[in-house]
């Protein structure tokens, strides 16, 4: 035990750097965006991100877009698998956004607070919610 507490003490530095490069490994590698189609609301969130939810009838537009450019970060996570947080573009101006990195496709809706854009997994996957959510969603134009 005394041998082991030397060796943690010696090596404390090269510890923390591992722990830290593994930290960095699991922010920038996993994660995941959730929706929840409820049967009055929207609810979409992502791992390390709040969560956002919106009632059906404060849903002002709703509409598939591709390549979405998704601009500047200005709070939450942008890593390798996903981006959650507010964001700034051209598009939208400052936007809500939860979406897998590597899907071309995102569903943007528009409501009183702003757009929030997010996606599924995959492209199919994407499209299916969409029809999903419009299903749901009172006559807009």
């Amino acid at each position: 035990m005394d041998k082991a507490l030397k060796l943690i003490r010696k090596n404390s530095g090269t510890l923390l750097a591992a722990a830290v490069a593994a930290l960095t490994a699991l922010v920038l590698f996993a994660g995941g965006v959730s929706v929840r189609l409820g049967e009055k609301e929207l609810r979409v969130s992502a791992t390390f991100s709040t969560p956002f939810s919106v009632a059906y009838d404060d849903i002002r537009a709703a509409r598939l877009v591709e390549d979405v450019d998704y601009g500047r970060r200005l709070s939450g996570l942008r890593g390798a698998r996903i981006a959650a947080g507010e964001y700034l573009n051209d598009a939208f101006g400052g936007y809500t956004l939860y979406a897998y990195t590597g899907v071309p496709v995102c569903i943007d809706l528009v409501t009183d607070k702003g757009h929030v854009v997010f996606n599924a997994a995959d492209g199919e996957a994407t499209q299916a919610l969409y029809e999903r959510l419009v299903s749901n969603l009172p006559d807009i134009p």
